[in-house]
C-alpha cells in the first residue's frame, strides 16, 4: 500500500475475531488484550496552531481570541465527507460459504444521516457518506478501500467496522480520524489523528476487577486463570490490578496446552484445578474469553468447586452454549463482568429506541434480540442499528463539539470532556486523551441464573 495525502498513514481464525467483534461489541472487553503495553498519551499527534485577530479586544484573561488549525480534509463550507466500514455479508458468503444476516449496514447508516441532514446537518454541513463493504476473511481488499477512503474520497473520518490492526490504517499510515474501532495502548501511541470510540478497551477487566473488589467479592484466598491468547492481559492488566487491591493472589495458572489438542487441554485444566485447590484457592478469576476452558474440563468431574468470576461474560455463555456442556451446575453462583446487556436490554435501552424510532419512520424495521436464537450468531439482524447507532451518536456528538471550524485541531480539542449518552449503555461516557477514548465505560456485573440458564444483570453490582 502505498501511502499519500498529509505525507503518510487460516480463515477460522480470522473469522473469530471478527465475528467477536461484530456480535460482542459494547459487551466484552476487547479484542486483542494480549498486545504489549504502550504509553497512553494523547490519541493524537497533531498540532494545534491559532491564528490571532491581533485587532480584537482581549478576553478577560488578558489574552485575544484564538482559533486552532490543523488538517481538514473531506470539509467544505456546505458538507463533511465521512467514510463508512461494514460487513460484506455478500462477500463472506461467495467467498467463505458464510451465511449471515447482520442487517442492512448501508441502510441504516444512511437513514441516520439523512435524519441529521433533514434536521440541519452539523453546523449547516451536510454528511455525505462513502461507504466501504469489508469482507473479512480479505486483509488486502480491505487495505484497498482504507487506500480508497483515505486517499481517493478523502474523507474527514472512519467509522464502522474494523478487524484487529485495521484501524491503523487511517490512524497512522493515512492520518485520518476515526471513530470506532477498539482501542489499545499500542494502537492509541500510534495514532497520528484524533480518535474516540465507544467500544471498551483493555481497561474493562480492571474495571471489572474493581466492581468485584469493591463488593467483597476478592476478600478470599484468589487463583487467577488465563490461556496463552490471554497471557499478556492477565501480565499487563490483571495482576497488576489486584496487586494494587492488595488481593491475596495466592496461585497463578497460564493453560499452554497446544489449540484443538483437547486431551492435552484437559489434563493441563486438571492439573492447574489441583494445584489451585492444594495452595487453598477457594476463587478463582478467569481472565478473558478464554476462562471458558476451566468449567469445560471440570463440569463433568465433582471435586473443587471454588467460586468463580470471570471477566469477561462472554466466557460464561460461551461455556454454557457449548454443544458438550451437559450440566452448567459448575457455575452455580459465578459472577462475570463486561459492556451492558445481554442483547435484549440494549436494544430496549432508551437512546437505542430513539435509534430504532429514526429508522422505523423511514420503514427500517430493527426486530428485537428476543425473537431470535441467542445461539445462532448467523442470524442477527439487529446488528446493523447496535453497530451503526452508537456510531453516528458519537460521530454526530463529536462534529457538534468541535463547533464551526472544524478540522483536526478543534477534533482533538473536542474529545476532552465529551459526555454523551451511547445507544445501549444507560450510563453517559465522558471521553478524553489517551485511555479516556473510549469514555471509560462502567463495567457491569452478572450473575449466572441456572433457572434461566443464562447470565442476568445483577442489580447489587451494576
Amino acid at each position: 500500500m502505498t501511502t499519500g495525502r498529509r505525507s503518510g498513514v487460516n480463515l477460522a481464525r480470522m473469522m473469530s475475531a471478527a465475528l467477536v467483534a461484530v456480535f460482542m461489541a459494547g459487551s466484552c472487553s476487547g479484542d486483542d488484550s494480549g498486545e504489549v503495553e504502550a504509553s497512553e498519551s494523547t490519541s493524537t499527534t497533531i498540532a494545534v496552531s491559532t491564528t490571532v485577530d491581533e485587532s480584537a479586544p482581549p478576553t478577560t484573561a488578558g489574552t485575544v481570541a484564538a482559533s486552532p488549525e490543523g488538517p481538514s480534509p473531506g470539509v467544505s463550507d456546505d458538507m463533511i465527507k465521512i467514510g463508512v466500514n461494514y460487513v460484506d455479508t455478500a462477500a463472506l458468503l461467495a467467498n467463505a460459504n458464510l451465511d449471515y444476516d447482520l442487517g442492512d449496514h448501508r441502510a441504516v447508516y444512511q437513514a441516520i444521516i439523512d435524519d441529521i441532514n433533514a434536521g440541519g446537518g452539523i453546523h449547516g454541513r451536510m454528511l455525505e457518506a462513502v461507504y466501504a463493504p469489508i469482507d473479512p476473511t480479505d486483509a488486502e481488499a480491505a487495505d484497498e478501500l482504507c487506500l480508497q477512503l483515505t486517499e481517493d474520497e478523502d474523507v474527514f473520518l472512519i467509522t464502522g467496522f474494523f478487524l484487529l490492526d485495521a484501524v491503523l490504517c487511517p490512524l497512522d499510515l493515512h492520518e485520518t480520524a476515526v471513530v470506532g474501532g477498539n482501542q489499545t495502548p499500542e494502537r492509541i501511541a500510534q495514532a497520528k489523528v484524533p480518535w474516540i470510540t465507544w467500544q471498551p478497551d483493555t481497561d474493562q477487566p480492571k474495571a471489572v476487577i474493581q466492581a468485584f473488589f469493591d463488593r467483597g467479592e476478592l476478600d478470599g484466598s484468589v487463583a487467577v486463570y488465563a490461556s496463552v491468547a490471554d497471557q499478556i492481559e492477565l501480565e499487563n492488566h490483571v495482576l497488576p490490578m489486584l496487586d494494587d487491591l492488595g488481593v491475596d493472589v495466592v496461585a497463578t495458572g497460564i493453560m499452554d496446552a497446544p489449540t484443538g489438542d483437547t486431551a492435552a487441554i484437559s489434563t493441563k485444566v486438571q492439573l492447574l484445578a489441583e494445584r489451585f485447590e492444594s495452595d487453598g484457592a477457594d476463587t478463582v478469576v478467569l481472565v478473558g474469553a478464554s476462562g471458558s476452558t476451566w468449567p469445560q474440563y471440570l463440569f463433568d468431574r465433582p471435586g473443587y468447586r471454588p467460586k468463580l468470576l470471570f471477566l469477561s461474560n462472554v466466557a460464561v455463555r460461551s461455556f454454557a452454549t457449548n454443544g458438550a456442556t451437559s450440566d452448567t451446575s459448575i457455575i452455580d453462583g459465578a459472577l462475570a463482568g463486561g459492556g451492558y446487556g445481554p442483547e435484549q436490554a440494549r436494544y430496549d435501552e432508551a437512546e437505542m429506541q430513539a435509534c430504532i424510532a429514526t429508522l422505523a419512520a423511514v420503514g427500517l424495521e430493527t426486530p428485537a434480540p428476543a425473537g431470535f436464537d441467542a445461539d445462532d450468531s448467523s442470524n442477527q439482524p439487529y446488528q446493523a442499528a447496535f453497530q451503526a447507532c452508537p456510531d453516528m451518536v458519537l460521530a454526530r456528538a463529536l462534529l457538534e463539539a468541535a463547533g464551526e471550524t472544524l478540522n483536526y485541531a478543534t477534533l482533538a480539542l473536542a474529545i476532552d470532556g465529551l459526555t454523551v449518552g451511547i445507544p445501549g449503555d444507560p450510563t453517559p461516557r465522558t471521553f478524553g486523551a489517551g485511555s479516556a477514548g473510549d469514555g471509560d465505560p462502567v463495567a457491569y456485573l452478572y450473575r449466572w441464573d441456572s433457572a434461566l440458564q443464562d447470565v442476568v444483570l445483577d442489580e447489587e453490582g451494576s
